[in-house]
């Protein structure tokens, strides 16, 4: 549980980091955001490959199998309506959502559903929690750099507002995600772990396979910031 605060306040800590970036003389350089980008999404596919579905499936295999479908195809369409993952909008230009209520709302849902799952790796073992919570921390990086991108012509008040809204999501996630999974019979916990992994895979998979098509952020680049993050999460299990 301890290590689960102290992930918790580190994310919240990188929202708000990532959300003055913008405005200090360029703490994070808009087009390196993807190389983070590609490190965490290493990060996200390796965890969820290797521990987060496989823990999920030696408790209940059918349940594991649907759980990991259902979490695919919620991020899939739900990011049909609005982006869930601040990726696109804050490495590069994005034409297909609109930057506004509607995008802040998607970024609150994904944070609400990152505590979601930083929750229900709590309870698979620290390795799987550390791993998951170092690709969270990256990831509200990110969260918060597009906050501020976006709202860049309104009011700092706003702003602000907007920043602890998407960052608080995040524990009030994990809180309740942790409460409930105690709770669970094994087949239950198994969807929820399911789930975890499965969004994992989509997150880590949009972030990438996209960038192929880009000159200036796919080849060797990104491929080498993408095996970097499997190459941590490899290390961090060996020496878990």
């Amino acid at each position: 549980m301890i290590i689960l605060l102290v992930i918790l306040v580190l994310a919240v800590a990188a929202t708000v980091a990532g959300g003055a970036a913008p405005v200090v003389d360029r703490v994070v350089a808009r087009a390196g955001l993807w190389r983070v980008q590609a490190f965490r999404a290493g990060i996200l596919i390796a965890v969820a490959f290797g521990d987060v579905l496989p823990e999920a499936w030696s408790l209940a295999p059918a349940h594991a199998g649907w759980g990991a479908l259902v979490a695919f195809v919620f991020c899939y369409a739900a990011e049909n309506v609005a982006p869930l993952d601040p990726c696109h909008e804050a490495s590069e230009d994005c034409h297909s959502h609109p930057l506004g209520k509607a995008a802040i709302a998607g970024l609150f849902l994904h944070s609400f559903f990152d505590g979601v799952n930083l929750g229900a790796a709590a309870f698979a073992g620290a390795p799987v929690l550390v791993a998951v919570g170092a690709a969270t921390i990256l990831h509200k990086l990110a969260d918060g750099f597009t906050i501020s991108t976006m709202l860049g012509g309104g009011s700092h008040g706003l702003r602000r507002a907007a920043l602890a809204v998407v960052a608080l999501a995040t524990p009030v996630g994990a809180l309740l995600s942790s409460a409930v999974a105690s709770r669970l019979e094994p087949w239950a916990f198994s969807l929820l772990l399911a789930f975890a992994g499965g969004s994992f895979v989509y997150i880590g998979a949009a972030e990438v396979l996209p960038r192929l098509h880009h000159r200036e952020q796919g080849g060797l680049s990104s491929l080498a910031s993408f095996g970097a993050g499997l190459a941590a999460m490899l290390m961090m299990r060996r020496l878990g």
